[in-house]
């Protein structure tokens, strides 16, 4: 019976298979003749881009239609993109780039006010340097009650609304320094470093 499943399985397998040589890491594109050279009314071959064709689609285009870019070789890049305009395309990037201070993001509203950034940036302390005095006796009843949030973000909101960092009824601070389980505001204090 097993031998039968076997042979089954393997039949379904080879069933599966297709035959695709294996990939040498050379590139040879070959070039398609509707797309990468266009004919005159003369009959002479031109090797202009199709207009609104940017490069990299002219670069996918050359492998005969493949779903393949070439964006990361660095001699295909370089021949058909001059160092100036990749300077005029960073510009234009740099143009669209925009600040966003975190102390000023708008809140959902299942978050009930709790600004959890806007509390990062406003404490100074490190993790786990004692700011509140709070007993638990019961060590393990933290870290259960951590369990109930997926993400520690979620658990210093709770935290906060149910009246934290002075007050600590949902056992989330049991080491008194103003932060949930395994949450810290680090991250949020790095994106407004200089």
């Amino acid at each position: 019976m097993r031998t039968t499943l076997a042979l089954f399985a393997l039949t379904a397998l080879a069933a599966c298979a297709t035959s695709v040589a294996p990939d040498d890491g050379a590139r040879t594109p070959t070039p398609d003749s509707n797309t990468t050279q266009q004919k005159t009314t003369t009959g002479a071959t031109s090797s202009a881009t199709p207009a609104g064709t940017t490069a990299d689609q002219t670069a996918v285009a050359a492998n005969n239609g493949a779903a393949i870019s070439d964006t990361q070789d660095f001699a295909a890049v370089t021949a058909r993109v001059t160092p100036e305009q990749d300077a005029a395309r960073l510009e234009a990037l740099r143009k669209q780039y925009k600040f966003i201070d975190p102390s000023q993001v708008t809140l959902p509203k299942r978050s009930g006010g709790v600004n959890v950034v806007k509390y990062a940036l406003e404490t100074t302390n490190k993790v786990g340097e004692k700011m509140y005095s709070r007993f638990n006796p019961l060590g393990a009843i933290t870290s259960q009650a951590c369990r109930a949030y997926s993400v520690p973000d979620e658990a210093q909101a709770a935290f906060l609304k149910a009246g934290g960092p002075r007050r600590d009824p949902l056992g989330l601070d049991p080491d008194g320094d103003g932060f949930a389980c395994s949450w810290s505001p680090e991250f949020y204090r790095s994106l407004v470093k200089k």
